[in-house]
């Protein structure tokens, strides 16, 4: 199985010329220094890596360049794996997270409780084990039929048989269960899974690239060492913090971020900072498949709809007949331009899959979310506060080049946002095509 994206039909893009050799800015960070918090060992941030992350430097340059101190409430509405909020309660600053995924809140609600006593982890730990090693003394491990036939029976019910090998399936089974049969608080048995659930992907077959897709099968993996070792780093992470640091309140919420209104209460932020999907076609529950399916938020295709029915729509897989977004910027001419540019090309392409007809209804139905989203922002923001978007231009679509920054100034613009700033903060490699695409800051302020 292939990444997921939609191998372009063209490999010219005038736009990016046309950048290339006009526009001499620079960006404010190197490429290579912009990967995801987690990939580059940042404690806290790589207790669960995500691949569709990005680097603590943006919300710290925010933090800094709009002065907020602990006086301030900082918001992410879209916070995945919770970098913003890290930040923020590192530096002792009151935060929110809302993201539409539950396993991301879960994952943000764990990496955020500092109020857990890591010195009584060692010891929970080594219970834990304990049972694993009796669970385990009875498992068929050299007799394939047999451990196949044990892994089926609690392989869930939504879980691929290419994604993850029997023998890991299993340990990671019976590590699972030893968790829940450990007597111990709800917090630590949370911190447990949570450290389970961050090494699913390093034992399985699943790779991102960024597109989700499989690699080569491991028929077994040291699941064990892998778990000791995230909860060593979790265990020595807490005990480095203050006090300050331990107390600063800190919220995450699973929720829609186009009623953002309903979770949080207006006029109460001063700051936004956030990187919201783009219009990439990432399908973004794909990238925490494994670990929505083993902590049971998704046990069926009618869950995962529900979870991506949530989302601001960034993909032709979370597309919906009953979709209606679109009519909040449907007077918007630049946004009209790109889908004009993306039906004449599947045309003379003679574009026919179902995937295909549905770009330009995403793209409408992706910026149509995003002006709800900015819609309810105003509402929650204090006045002169700001919002920051970290956002991407894409090429997902028959190569049209798309200014994601560009087009949300005009719909931040329309739906009473000002001052609107557009800052270039990297240039990102593509694994599609040849050129390196923008990814901005866009900052919103409110009257």
């Amino acid at each position: 199985m292939g990444f997921s994206y939609h191998k372009p039909t063209r490999s010219f893009c005038p736009v990016c010329e046309a950048l290339m050799n006009s526009d001499t800015a620079a960006p404010l960070i190197d490429t290579c220094d912009g990967r995801a918090s987690s990939a580059n060992g940042y404690p806290f941030h790589d207790w669960y890596h995500f691949v569709l992350g990005y680097t603590p430097t943006f919300p710290e340059y925010m933090l800094s360049r709009e002065q907020i101190t602990s006086k301030d409430v900082v918001l992410d509405p879209f916070v995945g794996s919770g970098t913003t909020q890290l930040v923020c309660k590192l530096k002792g600053i009151a935060s929110y997270g809302l993201d539409a995924n539950d396993f991301m809140v879960f994952a943000a609600s764990q990496k955020l409780n500092w109020t857990i006593d890591s010195s009584r982890i060692p010891a929970y730990r080594d219970q834990v084990l304990e049972r694993y090693r009796q669970q385990t003394q009875t498992v068929p491990w050299d007799d394939k039929e047999a451990l196949a036939a044990k892994a089926d029976e609690n392989r869930p019910a939504a879980l691929d048989r290419r994604y993850l090998s029997d023998k890991p399936l299993v340990k990671i089974n019976c590590l699972k269960r030893a968790i829940q049969e450990t007597p111990m608080p709800e917090e630590f048995r949370d911190l447990f899974l949570f450290a389970v659930s961050a090494i699913l992907v390093p034992v399985s077959n699943v790779k991102y690239g960024p597109g989700f897709g499989i690699g080569r099968k491991k028929e077994d993996a040291d699941v064990l060492q892998l778990f000791s070792q995230k909860l060593e780093r979790m265990t020595a992470d807490l005990s480095a913090l203050s006090p300050e640091q331990r107390n600063t309140f800190s919220k995450t919420i699973l929720g829609d971020s186009r009623r953002l209104s309903e979770y949080i209460a207006p006029e109460s932020v001063s700051l936004m900072i956030t990187s919201p999907p783009y219009p990439g076609d990432h399908e973004y529950t794909k990238h925490s498949k494994l670990e929505l399916i083993f902590n049971g938020y998704a046990t069926d295709l009618s869950s995962f709809r529900t979870i991506k029915k949530r989302m601001i729509r960034g993909s032709t897989t979370n597309i919906y007949r009953q979709d209606h977004d679109r009519q909040a910027v449907e007077g918007i001419p630049e946004i009209k331009e790109v889908t004009d540019e993306i039906e004449a090309r599947l045309a003379h392409d003679g574009a026919t899959s179902g995937f295909e007809k549905l770009y330009t209804k995403l793209v409408w139905e992706y910026f149509g979310g995003m002006a709800y989203t900015l819609e309810e922002s105003l509402k929650v923001l204090r006045p002169g506060g700001k919002i920051a978007l970290l956002i991407s231009d894409s090429h997902a679509f028959k190569m049209v080049h798309i200014k994601t920054a560009e087009l949300l100034k005009k719909v931040g613009e329309q739906v009473g946002f000002v001052h609107p700033e557009i800052i270039l903060w990297q240039m990102k490699n593509s694994t599609s095509h040849k050129y390196q695409l923008r990814e901005n800051i866009l900052i919103l302020q409110k009257k």
